[in-house]
């Protein structure tokens, strides 16, 4: 008797049925894992910094690197980050900083935007893209205190440990 019948016997429907899932979900679902739509790139880099993207290890970031929804970005001591996304705002994380990418959706065609970031610690700059413009009511920045509902088109930001 061979190995895979051991494992799923002589092939029978149920078996035969159990064998797809099993190849569908080890061959087709990483493909799912790895085609997380890209809403920003990294446009500017002094230093290092690293992108942490769920159970993945750490990303060293280059410039042209994607960012994705749910990224954490981090950046290490005397270095920093320019991002852009893809309706041209631009943030831009100073030495030991750390930035969670929330929510963000720009498709104007069917009038969503949103932008949602999480800036954990350090210093930050933020300069509003067409969201600001189009929709500036659905752009919001969390810190571990506070929201900050943005209306204008620049700010700047420090987030002490």
């Amino acid at each position: 008797m061979s190995a895979f019948q051991i494992l799923f016997g002589t092939g029978s429907t149920m078996n035969t049925m159990m064998l797809a899932a099993v190849l569908f979900f080890a061959v087709i679902s990483p493909s799912y894992a790895l085609s997380a739509v890209t809403i920003g790139h990294v446009h500017t880099l002094k230093g290092k910094a690293v992108i942490s993207r769920g159970t993945q290890p750490d990303l060293p970031v280059s410039i042209g690197a994607a960012v994705n929804q749910g990224d954490l970005i981090r950046t290490l001591k005397g270095s920093a980050v320019g991002i852009v996304f893809t309706d041209d705002t631009v943030i831009t994380l100073g030495p030991n900083s750390e930035l969670v990418v929330k929510d963000y959706d720009f498709t104007p065609k069917q009038g969503k935007f949103s932008l949602l970031v999480r800036m954990v610690k350090g210093t930050f700059v933020y300069l509003s893209g067409l969201i600001g413009k189009l929709a500036p009511d659905s752009i919001r920045l969390e810190t571990p205190d506070a929201f900050i509902g943005i209306r204008g088109t620049k700010i700047l930001v420090e987030v002490k440990e």
